[in-house]
């Protein structure tokens, strides 16, 4: 046989036996235990600390921050969409010490609102129109957000004053108006919007859009109920926004 027969059939041998030398020192015990992955895995898995963590972490380090964020319009809203832009709380190998240290960490404080809260707010076309929506350059006039919007609670301003919530239909609710109106309510939804009767709803809380539609339907009739049918035809369409507007910046919290 040849001679550079011979060598490539060695060093195929050679190769062969590197792959399976190889496939036996290098390949995980687990594998296929329990399928074509390692069965070790699911506990390695198991013990990784979560890269972000639920808002509640924070709520010893921020009482008054978390008491305002989950209380209001925002609290769909976790902290780490608009805090953890810039950083990462993250622990993979600790315990639940590790776990612990991280929510005690300062949370980055976000610079640029105006370019943050677009990321939701900026009116498009295809965004649900129950979604707050604003023409940026006209609402703004090159302003911060939080100028005069709370970040935690967006229907106050910073210093605790309502602020009416941008709309895209309908025009746009005053919720200090709505305050002042929503006297009619208080008798029998409570004067925060939290009912103490069980057979009557809670209105604090509610999506606006939700309360404009009902008092709209209560007025025209199409939604029968004497007693709020009556309530409703008292009221303007500029009072229905402005009650809405109220209500759903209202806290759920009985």
């Amino acid at each position: 046989m040849p001679k550079h027969i011979v060598r490539l059939l060695a060093l195929l041998v050679v190769l062969a036996l590197m792959f399976v030398g190889g496939k036996y020192f290098f390949t995980p015990k687990s594998f296929r235990a329990y399928g074509h992955y390692r069965a070790a895995s699911v506990e390695e898995i198991a013990v990784v600390k979560p890269r972000i963590i639920d808002a509640a972490s924070f709520s010893a380090v921020y009482p008054k921050e978390y008491a305002t964020w989950s209380e209001n319009i925002h609290q769909v809203v976790q902290c780490q969409a608009c805090h953890m832009a810039t950083e990462k709380l993250s622990d993979r190998a600790g315990g639940p010490a590790a776990h612990d240290q991280r929510a005690t960490k300062a949370l980055p404080i976000p610079r640029d609102s105006l370019k943050l809260c677009v990321e939701c707010h900026q009116k498009i076309a295809g965004r649900p129109a129950s979604m707050p929506q604003i023409d940026v350059v006209s609402h703004t006039q090159g302003k911060q957000c939080t100028a005069c919007h709370n970040p935690h609670s967006p229907l106050f301003s910073p210093a605790g004053a309502p602020v009416a919530l941008a709309s895209s239909s309908g025009g746009t609710g005053d919720a200090a108006a709505g305050k002042t109106k929503s006297a009619l309510c208080a008798a029998c939804h409570g004067p925060a919007g939290v009912s103490a009767v069980a057979d009557f709803p809670n209105l604090a809380c509610q999506k606006e859009p939700y309360l404009t539609g009902a008092l709209t339907a209560y007025q025209s009739g199409t939604r029968g109920n004497a007693m709020m049918g009556a309530i409703a035809k008292s009221l303007s369409k500029a009072d229905i926004r402005n009650l809405a507007a109220y209500f759903a910046g209202l806290s759920c919290a009985r």
